[in-house]
């Protein structure tokens, strides 16, 4: 899907604490994926941090909450608060706006930003979007994907503003692939741990390994299809944007045929201090690229994204100011 008139106006984050992972002499899974740290949250809810991410990118992009409209946030299983985009439209001042959550488990992010695009594209009159995404993994995954599959979580939450006027970038396009044979892989069970029920997902026994082929494939698929549409090389990219989900499957993901792309120009020496953050991983990896590396208008940055079920979400997306030029 090819854009037009569509704009990053903002970004803003909240990563908790973060706490170094201690190694282990064995090799476990999670030294092999090369995770470093992990963002955890010791009070806030993932809501709550999603507040403060939203407050962050409404200052950042110069807009008001009265001129949203839309709010779309990505979440996972929050348990704390059942309607949590409601709570953002308590805490931002907008009840005007119409209020969504978006699905799509870690892909969630990278879904909301669709999300507010075809919003902006379907209602002329709408000026301003808000995406935000807030995660609490650490609490429901009790380090267990850590122990067996190598996916250290983390916690945090990210927020972005769209608008039709120019801000830091520009969307230039976006591409979507399913791999619904996978969606068992996020199925629950419930099991009997600690003297308490669990829902434990067939992923969290066979780990990541196995499916990689497909992965690989559904991977490229999309980001070909994205830099095809917007005329646009591998070569063409500066800056990669990724899931954290590992040092092996990125690697998988991105290096050799037909990309070139190079995990230690990715997003991945972010990631592997915060941990995984479920829907936050991308919008994080957004705000952090914009903050520190200051990218010269023109460069192209590549969003990789992908989550349970499986599906996939690949954004390009054109830097047009430098965040210190305001």
């Amino acid at each position: 899907m090819l854009w037009h008139d569509i704009h990053l106006a903002g970004t803003g984050a909240w990563i908790p604490r973060i706490r170094p992972r201690q190694g282990t002499s064995s090799q476990s899974p999670a030294d092999v994926n090369e995770y470093l740290s992990a963002a955890r949250s010791t009070g806030d809810t993932a809501a709550e941090m999603a507040g403060r991410a939203a407050l962050q990118a409404l200052r950042d992009s110069g807009r008001g909450s009265s001129e949203l409209s839309l709010i779309a946030h990505a979440g996972y299983r929050d348990d704390d608060h059942y309607t949590p985009v409601t709570y953002l439209q308590r805490v931002l001042n907008a009840p005007h706006a119409l209020s969504v959550e978006i699905g799509a488990a870690s892909n969630g992010g990278a879904a909301a930003l669709v999300s507010a695009a075809e919003h902006l594209t379907a209602r002329p009159e709408a000026r301003a979007a808000l995406i935000t995404a807030g995660s609490l993994s650490s609490r429901l995954h009790d380090d267990r994907l850590e122990d067996e599959a190598g996916i250290v979580v983390g916690d945090g939450a990210a927020a972005a503003v769209l608008t039709r006027e120019p801000g830091y970038a520009r969307l230039i396009t976006t591409t979507h692939t399913s791999a619904p044979h996978l969606e068992n892989l996020s199925r629950g069970t419930l099991t009997l741990q600690d003297f308490r029920l669990r829902r434990r997902m067939l992923l969290e026994d066979t780990g990541v390994a196995p499916y990689l082929t497909s992965l690989r494939e559904c991977t490229h698929v999309s980001v070909l299809a994205a830099l095809g549409e917007a005329e646009l090389t591998p070569s063409d990219i500066s800056h990669t944007l990724v899931i954290a989900m590992g040092a092996p499957v990125i690697d998988v993901l991105l290096t050799g045929p037909p990309l070139f792309l190079s995990r230690t120009k990715s997003s991945w020496a972010f990631g592997r201090h915060t941990g995984h953050a479920g829907a936050c991983d991308i919008l994080l990896a957004l705000n952090h690229l914009l903050r520190t590396k200051q990218p010269a208008p023109g460069e192209h940055i590549l969003l990789i994204s992908f989550g349970m079920g499986f599906r996939w979400t690949i954004a390009v997306l054109q830097t047009t100011e430098r965040p210190d030029a305001r």
